[in-house]
Parts: C-alpha cells; sequence; structure tokens
C-alpha cells in the first residue's frame, strides 16, 4: 500500500522493496494524494502529478533509482533499505505516523500480548523486518509456524486458531461482514514502528528542485486534509484505479486510520511531520536486527525542512 511519483508524471504505490502487502492497489491510505489529484491541487502548485499503482511486479526503488520516476512511497526501514543498497533517497513526507500494520486474531483467541503467540501458527510476508524484531525481542524463534502472507484471509477465516498480518485499515472491515470477530495486535505496539507511506525522492532531485518539493509537501497536506474531513467524496477517484472500493469501506477505513495519521506531533507540525528520534530508533533497530550496514550519518534518510513549521 504505497506509492511512486512523477513531478511531471506519477505518484506510484510500491511495496517492492521489503515491504508487507503484495497487492498494492489504490486504497483509502493513500487518500490524501488521491484527494489531491481529484480537487487539482497539485495543478493549484503547478505540479502534474499522476497515481500509478504499485505491486508486486512494480520495483519502486529501482525505477526511482533510474530516474523513470522523481517520487516513490516506501516506510522509513524501506528508505533505509534502499540506501543500504546504494540508492540515495531521502523521505521528505510522512503519511503514517504509527505503523498501521497488525497480527490479526479470532477474538475468542487468548491473545493479549505478542508472547501469546509461541505455539501458534501466523502468515507473514516473507522477509518483513517487523517479524525479525518481534521474533527477537519477544524470543519467538522457533517457537511459530511462519508460513507465507498471500494478501487473502480466506484460510484465516476458515481457521479459529490462524493470525495472520494484515492492514488494520483494511482486513477486518472484510472479516466482520463475513461473520468473524477480529481482534488484532498492533505491530507499533511491539516496538517496531516505522513511518509509513512516506514519500522519498532521490537525493539529487530535492537539492536541484527544492521548490517543487516545497509544493508537494503543501498540497499533499491539503490533499490529506481534505480527504480526512469528508473520505466518501473521493471514492470515485479511488475506485477508478480499484473498483473494489465503496462509500461504506472508505468510510470505516479512514475512520481506523485518523489516529495512525494524526497526533500532537502533526498538530503542531504539520501532516505528514517527522522526528529525528523516531529516524535513529529505526536504524538501530535495523542495525542491531543485522538487516543494514551502520553509516556515518543515518539521519540523512530524512528531511523536514520543506514544512512550514510554527
Amino acid at each position: 500500500m504505497q506509492a511512486l511519483a512523477q513531478v511531471e508524471g506519477d505518484l506510484i504505490d510500491d511495496q517492492a522493496l521489503r515491504t508487507d502487502d503484495a497487492d498494492a492497489h489504490a486504497e483509502p491510505e493513500h487518500g490524501g494524494f488521491y484527494a489531491a489529484v481529484q480537487d487539482g491541487i497539485y495543478e493549484e502548485y503547478g505540479l502534474d502529478v499522476e497515481i500509478i499503482q504499485g505491486g508486486p511486479n512494480i520495483a519502486g526503488m529501482t525505477l526511482l533509482a533510474t530516474d523513470r520516476v522523481e517520487f516513490a512511497m516506501t516506510d522509513a526501514a524501506g528508505t533505509y533499505f534502499a540506501r543500504n543498497e546504494g540508492i540515495p533517497a531521502i523521505a521528505f513526507y510522512g503519511t503514517f505516523q504509527d505503523m498501521p500494520q497488525g497480527l490479526m486474531f479470532h477474538g475468542d483467541q487468548d491473545i493479549t500480548d505478542f508472547t501469546d503467540l509461541e505455539g501458534r501458527t501466523v502468515a507473514i510476508s516473507p522477509g518483513a523486518p517487523y517479524w525479525d524484531f518481534i521474533e527477537e525481542k519477544y524470543d519467538l524463534q522457533g517457537k511459530v509456524q511462519v508460513i507465507n502472507y498471500n494478501g487473502q484471509i480466506a484460510e484465516w477465516l476458515l481457521d479459529e486458531s490462524r493470525i495472520t498480518q494484515i492492514y488494520v485499515t483494511s482486513e477486518p472491515f472484510g472479516a466482520r461482514r463475513e461473520g468473524a470477530d477480529p481482534q488484532y495486535l498492533a505491530i507499533a505496539d511491539s516496538g517496531y514502528n516505522p513511518y509509513a507511506n512516506i514519500v522519498v525522492a532521490k537525493e539529487s532531485f530535492i537539492a536541484e528542485n527544492p521548490e517543487v518539493i516545497s509544493d508537494f509537501v503543501e498540497a499533499s497536506q491539503e490533499g490529506w486534509r481534505r480527504f480526512l474531513a469528508n473520505p466518501t467524496e473521493y471514492t470515485p477517484i479511488i475506485a477508478e484505479y480499484n473498483d473494489s472500493m465503496t462509500d461504506d469501506f472508505v468510510a470505516w477505513s479512514n475512520e481506523q486510520q485518523v489516529p495512525f495519521i494524526t497526533n500532537e506531533v502533526t498538530e503542531e507540525n504539520g501532516l505528514g511531520y517527522m522526528l529525528e528520534a523516531r529516524w535513529q530508533e529505526m536504524y538501530d533497530q535495523l542495525v542491531e536486527l543485522e538487516l543494514i550496514d551502520e553509516v556515518e550519518n543515518p539521519m540523512a534518510a530524512f528531511t523536514v525542512e520543506f514544512f512550514d513549521t510554527p
């Protein structure tokens, strides 16, 4: 559920690089960007932005690295993974202040904490870094049967004991419609909490086009303000890309995502703002897990210089 963008072309939704969504279609988690397109906000700032859906065959960071797009969407961990692989990506807009992923279980299961996963079957995307963190922190190595997440909840619905990764803004809606009682552990509560659905660009593009970045930030903030206030107004444009979108789902999903997108930090500094302490924590966790190499200046992975803060 993330995105690529060209300033005179495309904003693509991509999770191709060490991310956890097998099917990156247009959804309310990207609603503010769609709102900015539908309402002509980007155009008002002189930007021609086209949103392109990502997916398992879209290598968004590769397209960014080869200058086929100007922007890409990932999460804070994905930014560090890209930089570790030699792609000079810098994050400049952080949509989700807290990671909106979770581990969904049936309500009749005795699960209150991550330690309760021991002895259970859990569907996880291969290579998901949050699972490396959870296994290490909660001493679960070899104590959980991990199976590959396939993007569906059909098998979960048939197995009361099964647990599956989800976006808390998505799968529980369908599970309830099927008569289930979905509950979840929020990944952010585990201690692994990267900024999510963040927009990145190459260092060179940011250096050469600071006004474009500033305009994109302001236009995206306005798009998100409008979407959060009236999400179903933008169901039609999201449905153009993903025909499974309906007003009831968009409204429900937006209600779930508001506390993940807005908090005291965004109230003070604006939507999409990011804190150095959070980036440092993410870097330290990935280094400790030996998922990235140590670097001299890990804070070069993000910037908030384009925010008009008080």
